[in-house]
């Protein structure tokens, strides 16, 4: 059985989905890095969907939104 990917949207329209543990990071280390915020595992995984069959690779924002998560 696959493991069942995740996905997170932000709200400055970047997009990451995959297995649960690539996607925590690429979350927190988004936060981190275009929005200066600090993410837990929870707080990310609360804002998580369940996907079906998307590729599981980050995607690039079109623009950017200071201090959004």
């Amino acid at each position: 059985m696959e493991d069942q990917s995740i996905t997170v949207r932000c709200a400055c329209g970047w997009k990451t989905v995959g297995p649960e543990e690539d996607v925590v990071a690429a979350t927190i280390e988004h936060g981190l890095r275009l929005h200066n915020m600090t993410a837990t595992r929870e707080e990310v995984l609360a804002m998580a969907t369940a996907s079906e069959a998307e590729p599981a690779t980050p995607s690039t924002p079109s623009h950017r939104t200071p201090n959004t998560f």
